[in-house]
């Protein structure tokens, strides 16, 4: 049995089956909403799909006419659709914690691919859905530019935050420790740091929920509470932690290392092109 959690702990769900597929899709709505370079989704019999606790605590948002997407209230972790469904059920593989075997994988919406990110493994891709696959309910993420030319712009899925940062960013890396596969519901985090002297709100701070896990010294997440998608944080008094899924162009760098590599999702796989660390490095 695998189990699923979101990053606060008030939504839990069991899974009595492995997935009969996994998806990694790179489409820009789900790297818009989860924050990093791609989501990845099981899809399970609905018969599998077990409640524990906390179907009070989620939100739905309706991401376009053909779907929506669901969310934990207090912590912003995206969560399974709580009634059941026809046909198969799709679970952010980032809250499910345990091995799901060896489960057939591809990626999907490749052409909208997060160009900092390199596809790594030998799966099956495909530039949008997989031939005999329905391509006809396909929505783009609205294009949003800058205030200011010199300025990368960032924001929420549905648009209620928007922010941006002057410059270049300080560094990007990629996180593989479990705390942030829950909080990007995906294989791992990709953040970008800034300092805050060059970090501006554009519209909708007072839409962004804050979220601090109560033991630890400095992890926590920021949200839209309309629509659940990660979005920037003060991480100290002098930086921001951005998640590079929420900018709305290139930030013109690439990530720098893997750390907390020890807690890698067994179905991802490392881009060993760059450091690699097992924890936090020195």
């Amino acid at each position: 049995m695998l189990s699923g959690t979101c990053l606060c702990g008030d939504i839990v769900f069991e899974l009595t089956t492995n997935a009969q597929l996994l998806m990694h899709c790179h489409c820009t709505m789900c790297r818009k909403l989860h924050g990093g370079a791609f989501a990845t989704f099981g899809m399970f019999d609905p018969e599998a799909v077990h409640w524990v606790k906390g179907v009070e605590h989620v939100v739905r948002y309706r991401s376009s006419e053909f779907g929506a997407r669901n969310f934990c209230a207090k912590c912003g972790s995206v969560v399974p659709a709580p009634e059941k469904l026809e046909g198969a059920a799709y679970i952010p593989m980032g809250n499910v914690s345990g091995d799901s075997g060896e489960t057939p994988a591809l990626h999907l919406f490749v052409g909208s691919k997060a160009p900092r990110h390199a596809i790594e493994d030998e799966h099956e891709q495909n530039k949008q859905r997989p031939p005999g696959w329905d391509n006809s309910k396909q929505v783009a993420q609205e294009t949003r530019e800058p205030n200011n030319e010199n300025s990368t712009a960032g924001s929420s899925l549905c648009g209620d935050v928007r922010f941006e940062y002057e410059g270049e960013p300080d560094r990007m890396m990629n996180s593989h420790c479990t705390r942030c596969q829950r909080q990007e519901r995906a294989g791992y985090g990709t953040f970008v740091f800034v300092s805050s002297d060059k970090f501006h709100w554009i519209a909708g701070e007072s839409n962004v929920v804050n979220y601090k896990m109560p033991e630890a010294r400095v992890k926590g997440t920021a949200f839209c509470r309309h629509c659940g998608s990660l979005v920037a944080r003060e991480r100290d008094a002098d930086s921001m932690q951005i998640p590079a899924g929420s900018l709305d162009s290139d930030p013109g760098i690439r990530p720098s290392a893997n750390i907390f590599t020890a807690s890698r999702a067994p179905w991802i796989t490392l881009d060993e092109s760059i450091a690699c660390f097992a924890e936090y490095p020195n």
